[in-house]
C-alpha cells in the first residue's frame, strides 16, 4: 500500500510527527503529490518492458511465428536523508525569547530538508563526486538515461528562437505552446500529473496561457491557488536551501543553440504511479524522534529520518522540454 505525505498528514495522530510532515508539505509540492512505497530494504529490483512481442498473420493450417517480449532488470537504491535538530538547553530555557527556540530550529531545519528534497528530485546524480554519491537519481539524469535507451521523444529541444523568447513574439508563443503539447503528449496517457519549472518560467508560461485563455486554476491542500494547463498542475519547484540558487536554473547550456542570452531553462513532465510509472520508495516511513538531552553536551535533539529514493518503471512517465528562453529581453 502506498501513501502520499498529504494523505498521511490527515490521519497522523502523533503531534510531533504531524508538525514535521505539515512543515515539509508547506515547502514542497512534490512531497504533497509523490506516492511512497515502503520496501523495507536499501534497494529494490524492478522489471521494465524493453520491447513487445511481434504479432503476425498465418495461412490456413499454418502456425504463427513465435515471439517473446523482452524485459530489463534494474535496481533502484535508497538514499539516507534526514537531519538532527539541536537546540542548546540555555537557549531553550531562556524566558526572554519571542518564540519557542526548539520550534524555531525545527521550522528552519525542515525548510532546508524540503528544499534539499526538491533539489535532488531534479538534480540528484549518484554517479558524481564521492561526496555526492549518497544521493538518489533525480529527473534530469533519469530523462537522459531514458533518451539514451532510445526513447528520444522524452527529451525535447524547443523550437523557439533563442534570440526571441516566448514572451516577445506571438508566433514564438504559439511555437512554444506546440512544444509544450509535445511534452505533455510524450507522457503515458498524454496527461502528466504536473509540469515542473522555475519561477521565471512559470510566470512566463502563465502569461502566455492567460493571453490565449488557456489557464485554469485549482487549490491545493493548504487552499493556495494552483495553476493548471490541460489538467496538469504547473509547479515552481523553487530554490535550494541557500534561498537563491534555482533548482531548475535559467542558465542551462544547450549544445548547438545560441546561448548568448544565457537564459535557457527546462520544464519537466512527470506522471506518478506505484509499480507502473514513477514513484517514491522508502525503506520505512518518515520517522521523527525527540531524543531529549544528549549525554555529551547540553542540547536537546530532535531527529528526522527519511530513507528514500525514486523508482521509474515506465520510461514514458518522465519527459523534459529544454532550451526554453522565457523572456529574451530580460537577458
Amino acid at each position: 500500500m502506498s501513501w502520499t505525505l498529504a494523505e498521511l498528514s490527515k490521519i497522523e495522530t502523533d503531534v510531533l510527527r504531524k508538525s514535521v510532515v505539515d512543515a515539509l508539505l508547506m515547502e514542497s509540492n512534490l512531497l504533497e503529490l509523490c506516492p511512497w512505497e515502503t520496501i523495507g530494504q536499501l534497494s529494490t529490483g524492478i522489471i521494465k518492458v524493453q520491447n513487445l512481442p511481434s504479432v503476425g498473420f498465418r495461412k490456413i493450417n499454418a502456425g504463427y511465428t513465435e515471439s517473446t517480449g523482452h524485459f530489463e532488470h534494474a535496481v533502484e537504491n535508497i538514499a539516507l536523508m534526514g537531519v538532527d535538530i539541536d537546540t542548546d538547553i540555555a537557549i531553550a530555557r531562556a524566558k526572554n525569547t519571542i518564540a519557542d527556540a526548539r520550534a524555531i530550529q525545527q521550522a528552519m531545519s525542515l525548510r532546508a530538508m524540503a528544499f534539499a528534497f526538491n533539489d535532488k528530485f531534479i538534480n540528484g546524480d549518484p554517479t558524481t563526486a564521492p561526496a555526492d554519491a549518497l544521493e538518489y537519481k533525480g529527473l534530469r539524469k533519469r530523462v537522459d538515461d531514458i533518451s539514451d535507451e532510445g526513447y528520444t521523444n522524452q527529451k525535447i529541444l524547443t523550437s523557439v528562437t533563442a534570440s526571441t523568447g516566448i514572451l516577445n513574439s506571438s508566433n514564438e508563443s504559439h511555437n512554444f505552446l506546440n512544444d509544450l503539447d509535445k511534452l505533455i503528449y510524450a507522457i503515458s496517457g498524454h496527461k502528466p500529473d504536473f509540469l515542473l519549472m522555475n519561477m521565471k518560467m512559470l510566470l512566463a508560461l502563465r502569461s502566455v496561457l492567460r493571453k490565449e485563455k488557456l489557464l485554469d486554476n485549482t487549490r491545493d491542500m493548504f487552499d493556495r491557488v494552483v495553476d493548471v494547463y490541460q489538467g496538469c498542475r504547473l509547479i515552481d519547484i523553487g530554490v535550494k536551501a541557500d534561498q537563491s540558487t534555482e533548482v531548475i536554473t535559467s542558465t542551462e547550456t544547450v549544445a548547438g543553440v545560441d546561448a548568448a542570452a544565457d537564459e535557457h531553462t527546462s520544464i519537466y513532465a512527470v506522471k506518478f504511479g506505484v509499480g507502473e510509472m514513477t514513484w517514491g520508495i522508502q525503506e520505512y516511513p518518515l520517522e521523527v524522534r525527540d531524543l531529549g538531552e544528549l549525554e555529551d553536551k547540553p542540547v536537546f535533539r530532535t531527529r528526522v529520518d527519511f530513507p528514500l529514493g525514486l523508482a521509474t518503471i515506465n520510461p514514458r512517465s518522465l519527459a523534459r522540454l529544454y532550451g526554453v528562453i522565457p523572456d529574451a529581453s530580460a537577458a
